[in-house]
């Protein structure tokens, strides 16, 4: 049977998180049947032999294991990989260091999605886990977003957590977007178009956070580059409403001002 919903998670040397990523997936209680695509860039840690033994005991696992990392040749997996092998209405989202809590958590973004065709994504309230000292806290980041966006709402900033997404599976990636140094904000841009967003309340997945993040890893410079060369790609191929594009480009314009005062302060060594 097709499945309606298809799991797309990416995965890099996560063998010390995967296992919690992966069980996560498989306590989905769910009236429809699901596919779990699992594509794995080349891991040098035990993270294979995971994926292998639990595909090995559920059909529904189906692996993508690079030989080669891809990431490191400007292959962006989704695009790719992922998105071109998922067969299911849905997509849901999750990478290979965070996880779900809630066994009713596709269900409740399928049904939501099922009833309301003016919403192009779903997504909800998600806590943080700092690795190091093993503490949670809110997301702060969705938890003061009202329940319905667009677009033009996530122009100021990304608070779609990428754990928590499950979007239609009704848009093609042009081959521009493997060059972005991140993918999740813009993806969310080029899927919602001129739709909705519906947030959900519920706490239902857990965004860890530890030293081997890659965006956590950044400097803050080097996060201000990384939001310039993406706001830039954006701008330039237009794929936003109109609205939301010219909102874009006056943050592009404040953020380039912004990120030239810090790299003067940075050659000069200004406190």
């Amino acid at each position: 049977m097709k499945p309606l919903l298809t799991i797309c998670c990416t995965v890099f040397n996560q063998d010390k998180y995967i296992k919690e990523t992966l069980d996560g997936f498989l306590m989905q209680q769910t009236n429809f049947p699901i596919e779990i695509i699992i594509h794995d860039d080349a891991s040098t840690d035990n993270t294979v032999e995971i994926i292998k033994e639990y595909a090995a005991k559920d059909s529904r696992i189906v692996t993508i294991l690079q030989t080669e990392n891809q990431y490191s040749q400007n292959v962006d997996p989704w695009a790719s990989f992922v998105f071109p092998a998922a067969k299911g209405k849905y997509l849901a989202l999750c990478e290979g260091d965070d996880y779900w809590t809630d066994p009713l958590k596709l269900q409740k973004q399928v049904d939501f999605l099922e009833k309301n065709m003016d919403f192009e994504l779903c997504f909800h309230n998600s806590k943080k886990y700092f690795q190091n000292n093993g503490e949670f806290e809110i997301n702060t980041a969705s938890s003061d977003i009202p329940d319905v966006t667009t677009a033009i709402d996530l122009v100021d900033y990304n608070f779609i957590a990428t754990p928590t997404v499950v979007m239609r599976n009704n848009f093609i990636l042009a081959p521009w977007f493997n060059s972005l140094p991140i993918s999740d904000w813009p993806l969310f841009f080029i899927q919602v178009g001129n739709g909705k967003i519906k947030k959900l309340e519920e706490y239902m997945a857990v965004y860890r956070i530890h030293e081997k993040g890659v965006w956590t890893a950044k400097s803050k410079i080097e996060k201000m580059q990384t939001d310039h060369d993406t706001i830039k790609a954006l701008i330039n191929h237009r794929i936003l409403p109109e609205l939301a594009h010219k909102k874009l480009d006056q943050k592009f314009r404040k953020l380039k001002r912004k990120l030239r005062k810090q790299k003067i302060k940075r050659f000069f060594n200004i406190n």
